[in-house]
């Protein structure tokens, strides 16, 4: 079903696909394309998993809106979504986590114009809208963004944002590929976007991390650094299992308070009024029991990362001016090249390999492109902080 969507405010065709046999045509076109835009709209509101309310494509023959109430099985994108097609997104993190969800994947060969803008030195995080903006002089309303895709019938504004969404990204990719294809940087935003589908991996596979992003944790003794580990990492189970966000089940809030005064039994962790009366009622004895447990034996782990500080603060912020001079050289926004997880990262390398004897090379998390931008000043600079 073609419809002409003129009263929508659209002056180009767009087709609702409800069917599997014409979105498996469609697919098939879409494989032997150069390039396609592509966008979602979800729901992760009430949810750990977000809900699909829309998957929409732009070609050079229209837009094809893909109905997921309808289509249950979205598998079939699969193909489309490992294959050689360029996929054309805007800050593709979020949708990423969704087709790993409804289609078993990782998207491959995507194009984030998001980190395009970047490379072209035009900030760090370009919203949508300016993006659009800079590129095409158009201003676009963002009204629909928060709207509940997962019902139905959608409103026509709906239908509109989403189809525009990828038309306009449609339409600026080949200026946006010609502008870093000039500065020799197209192959560099597919490095990046492969690094950002390698955290989005190793997060849904890797639950016993996640205890690493409490920088307040790093205070805490060793042992109550595990039980900050086996909570929050029993917790990941549960809000998967359970499809609740984690704030849910226990927020970040209450986990570090219950390590920090580690209740060992049902009446003193009831009396501490930390858990709701549920979250006591459901999830208070494991709680207890674990706390127990690790007071007796704990695990050896690694310890959380305490914030920089010293010399080591010097340090990064040695590192962090030599890669701005690098970043404004080359007209590159200076928060990209320069990331500041990819330094730290850099500075406990450095520090470990300094200690045990071991040649300092820039790791590989950088990426390639990151490498042989910073290699020489990162040395130097690496050589003048240790008096070498």
């Amino acid at each position: 079903m073609v419809e002409s969507m003129s009263d929508f405010g659209c002056d180009f065709p767009i087709e609702i696909i409800k069917e599997c046999g014409r979105l498996e045509e469609k697919i098939q076109y879409w494989m032997q394309q150069p390039f396609i835009a592509l966008d979602t709209e979800f729901l992760r509101v009430d949810t750990f998993h977000p809900i699909a309310g829309l998957i929409q494509i732009c070609d050079d023959t229209g837009i094809y809106l893909i109905d997921p109430i309808e289509i249950t099985d979205l598998t079939l994108l699969k193909p489309l979504l490992l294959g050689e097609t360029i996929k054309v997104m805007h800050s593709m993190s979020e949708d990423v986590v969704l087709f790993q969800r409804i289609s078993d994947c990782i998207p491959a060969n995507i194009f984030d114009t998001q980190i395009a803008c970047a490379l072209l030195g035009q900030g760090i995080s370009l919203s949508y809208q300016n993006f659009i903006e800079r590129y095409l002089g158009l201003v676009i309303d963002k009204g629909e963004t928060r709207s509940d895709w997962t019902k139905r019938p959608l409103s026509d504004s709906q239908l509109e944002y989403a189809a525009k969404d990828v038309h306009y990204l449609y339409q600026v990719y080949p200026q946006i590929k010609e502008q870093l294809d000039n500065r020799d940087l197209a192959g560099v935003v597919q490095q990046e976007c492969t690094l950002t589908n390698k955290a989005v991996l190793e997060a849904s596979l890797n639950l016993e991390t996640y205890y690493l992003k409490f920088r307040g944790g790093w205070k805490f003794p060793l042992n109550s650094q595990a039980m900050l580990k086996t909570l929050s990492t029993w917790r990941e189970h549960e809000a998967r299992k359970k499809n609740k966000p984690r704030g849910r089940i226990v927020s970040d809030k209450q986990l570090l308070e219950i390590v920090e005064l580690l209740p060992q039994s049902h009446n003193a962790l009831q009396a501490s009024k930390i858990l709701k009366h549920g979250q006591l009622r459901e999830y208070g004895a494991y709680i207890v029991d674990t706390i127990k447990a690790l007071l007796i034996e704990s695990p050896e782990i690694q310890r959380i990362p305490r914030p920089l500080s010293g010399v080591k603060l010097d340090f990064y912020r040695s590192l962090k001016k030599a890669a701005e001079r690098v970043a404004l050289d080359k007209e590159i926004t200076p928060e990209l090249l320069g990331k500041k997880r990819l330094l730290e990262c850099y500075i406990q390398d450095t520090y470990e390999k300094k200690n045990s004897g071991g040649v300092v090379e820039l790791p590989e998390a950088l990426g390639e492109w990151r490498i042989k931008l910073l290699n020489k000043p990162f040395k130097e600079t690496t050589a003048s902080h240790f008096n070498e």
